[in-house]
């Protein structure tokens, strides 16, 4: 049995769907020893494409390298593989990066890959799943990630290969969990400065600051219920509350999507924040101020599963530099 690391990539199509099936393809050469995570890299050279997703395989086989090639060269066939354009744009890439052998140098098959060590979309999951791998004359792929650190990589996913429960679940609970404090505080306090002096207040502010408060509340809570009813038509059947994309689903890029990534989000941070202020809860203020932060965290998870589903999300996340709420945050 001989050692192989597989690299894995794709940025036609269903990117994760072709390396999940080449994947079940590898398994039938041998024993698939690890699987690394799922990232997703910049395309090196080439005309203007899509962003890769890249992953790397280890694969006990009895197969030679000449061999193994020759099957995964078959699977890229299967999924349409094309090579008219030098770097360009694909469905689905397999190269053998590394072998635990005798090099192989042949003139259509050079084992370590010879720009392996160069590359970092190889070397970080290559490192993780196994980092003695040589990738070039006494050099691990380890050793050699250390050398390209400046090259942008980023993790998308740990675990991608077979679908099951998500985190998205965690999510959706701790945000409901939220919104029930925020609504207890409501209804249960009403301790904000501006309210009925009384014995212990240490600061009592006039009529007209309470009345201008609470405008301000009422304000945000309109400005936001708009926001939210607004986005979500936008979404129109790609609305989930899960912050898993919806299968199927298109990517939408209109309506305060175009100045916004997570508006819905924002918009809820808004309204909540405004109806504590109008009805004058320290409680409910403090927790609402927390929102901007959870959805934050929350929409940081979102967009990785967003950059598996929709290749152009990349592109559109460069263009849409607002997260929450347009020219704000």
């Amino acid at each position: 049995m001989t050692r192989y690391a597989v690299g894995l990539g794709s940025n036609l199509g269903d990117r994760v769907g072709h390396l999940r099936s080449a994947i079940e393809s590898m398994r039938r050469m041998g024993r698939m020893h690890g699987i690394s995570g799922l990232y997703e890299t910049a395309p090196i050279g080439g005309p203007e494409q899509d962003p890769y997703v890249n992953a790397v395989a280890v694969l006990d086989s009895a197969l030679s390298a000449r061999q193994l090639l020759d099957e995964l060269q078959a699977i890229e066939a299967d999924h349409a593989r094309t090579r008219e354009v030098r770097w360009g744009a694909r469905t689905l890439d397999l190269d053998i990066v590394s072998m635990d052998g005798e090099p192989v140098d042949t003139p259509d098959l050079v084992i370590p890959h010879p720009r392996a060590a160069e590359r970092r979309f190889v070397l970080e999951p290559l490192a993780v799943v196994w980092p003695e791998a040589l990738v070039g004359d006494g050099l691990t792929a380890a050793e050699a990630r250390d050398a390209v650190t400046d090259q942008d990589v980023d993790l998308l996913a740990t675990r991608w290969v077979d679908d099951g429960p998500t985190r998205g679940r965690y999510w959706v609970a701790a945000q409901l969990l939220l919104f029930l404090a925020i609504g207890i505080a409501l209804v249960m306090d009403g301790s904000l400065p501006w309210t009925t002096p009384g014995d212990g207040d240490l600061l009592i502010i006039d009529d007209h600051s309470v009345d201008g408060w609470r405008i301000v509340g009422g304000v945000m809570v309109i400005v936001g219920g708009l926001g939210m009813v607004t986005s979500a038509r936008s979404l129109g059947r790609a609305l989930t509350a899960l912050p898993e994309p919806v299968e199927g689903a298109d990517l939408v890029e209109t309506g305060l999507y175009a100045y916004a990534r997570h508006p819905i989000y924002g918009a809820i941070c808004l309204a909540l924040l405004g109806a504590s202020l109008f009805f004058a809860s320290t409680a409910a203020t403090i927790l609402s101020f927390g929102l901007p932060v959870f959805f934050w965290a929350k929409s940081s998870y979102e967009e990785r599963q967003l950059r598996i589903a929709y290749p152009g999300y990349w592109a559109y996340r460069q263009r849409v530099r607002h997260r929450l709420i347009p020219y704000l945050l």
